[in-house]
């Protein structure tokens, strides 16, 4: 049991698109282009709201500090919404390459 490649192997067997998705290149590049978007996507947001806040300093009621709080909210939020769609895109791609053996699937064919 404590050779990795015969449990690759074995899972191979039952989900045949698993390889594709343990593969190095195929999901790391999914995955961190995933990431790395949340967070270019979360810079972005921080520099955009702080900008917007800046130009309307004179009409907001808070100070710099809540400037800053509020920029970070906005990116936060900003950046795990972005993360979490592109994983999420990640994950139903290796599952349409699992067409045949997809939750539902597996249990349909146990039942018969």
């Amino acid at each position: 049991m404590n050779n990795i490649n015969d449990l690759k192997s074995r899972y191979n067997q039952i989900y045949p698109a698993f390889g594709s998705y343990t593969e190095i290149f195929i999901v790391t590049e999914c995955m961190s282009r995933a990431l790395f978007t949340g967070l270019s996507s979360s810079v972005l947001g921080f520099s955009t709201a702080f900008c917007a806040q800046h130009l309307l300093k004179k009409k907001l009621p808070y100070a710099f500090s809540g400037n800053i709080l509020v920029s970070s909210f906005v990116a936060v939020v900003v950046g795990f919404q972005v993360t979490s769609v592109r994983a999420k895109s990640c994950q139903a791609a290796w599952l349409a390459a699992e067409d045949k053996h997809t939750f539902f699937t597996e249990n349909d064919d146990k039942s018969d």
